[in-house]
């Protein structure tokens, strides 16, 4: 039988029955509770160690999905670029001079003469 195991944010590993273990302790305490060492290796109380157990927890299920982290949609300059065209065309009457590639069909209406 092989032995199931979870990596901590710290980089300790620790058994699947322990996991759970730490999870309904974080979940019984007070969220204002000291307990120590912490999932990530520093003193924490028991409301951060949880979000830190959550956080966790959901990035191992996103690894699982087929195209996580890659593609030109996990570039900083594409979620730069997204960001300041959302700032842009969530400002109603403001004349548009530049969007992403990606948007300039969808908003086409939206930009200036000049631009289109």
């Amino acid at each position: 039988m092989t032995t199931r195991y979870v990596t901590l944010g710290d980089g300790r590993t620790i058994g699947l029955g322990r996991y759970v273990a730490a999870w309904k302790a974080c979940l019984d305490l007070p969220g204002n509770t000291r307990i120590g060492r912490g999932v990530n290796g520093w003193g924490q109380t028991a409301s951060e160690a949880l979000a830190d157990l959550r956080a966790g927890m959901h990035d191992r299920i996103n690894r699982h999905l087929p195209g996580y982290g890659r593609g030109r949609k996990w570039d900083d300059d594409w979620q730069l670029a997204m960001s300041h065209a959302r700032h842009q065309l969530n400002t109603p009457r403001l004349a548009i001079h530049w969007l992403p590639a990606d948007l300039r069909e969808r908003f086409a209406d939206r930009l200036c003469e000049a631009e289109r």
